[in-house]
């Protein structure tokens, strides 16, 4: 198997521990984490048929983020001979920082102007909702990265 299709399974894998992440925080009443019906509906208008769309987003995203973030770290000095917990902690922190970008996009751009209200309610803890999503799907890239030896 090629390399690139194993960082798209890579993306798939991670997307889908981000969202089952933040699907859970969702759940439990924490904060709102349904940003797969957030990104259809964006696009859409409408809540009814949003959740199709926005896995087609939110999986093609992943797949991207997942192939930049391990062609980053596929130019890093000795990333070679680095551990699998290295792995992991450079995924965490790549996460975390992506995901205090996306907190900040959703609170200042996505709470204004998205076409549902139901969406538009944002705070501290749907960007803490958001950020430890974003720490997952880091994590779970950087740990399969690692185990599985992957660069491009």
């Amino acid at each position: 198997m090629s390399d690139i299709l194993r960082v798209c399974l890579i993306g798939v894998a991670a997307t889908s521990a981000m969202t089952f992440g933040l699907f859970l925080l969702h759940w439990k009443g924490f904060a709102t984490g349904d940003m797969v019906r957030a990104l259809g509906s964006a696009v859409t208008g409408r809540y009814e048929n949003s959740l199709g769309l926005g896995m087609i987003i939110h999986f093609t995203f992943g797949i991207l983020f997942a192939i930049m973030y391990i062609s980053v770290w596929s130019r890093l000095p000795d990333i070679a001979n680095a551990a699998v917990w290295q792995y992991l902690g450079l995924g965490v922190f790549c996460g975390f920082a992506q995901g205090l970008v996306v907190s900040m996009v959703l609170m200042v751009i996505i709470a204004e102007y998205h076409p549902l209200q139901r969406f538009r309610a944002s705070g501290f803890g749907v960007a803490l909702v958001h950020v430890f999503g974003h720490m997952i799907y880091g994590g779970t890239v950087g740990l399969l990265a690692g185990i599985f030896r992957i660069s491009l």
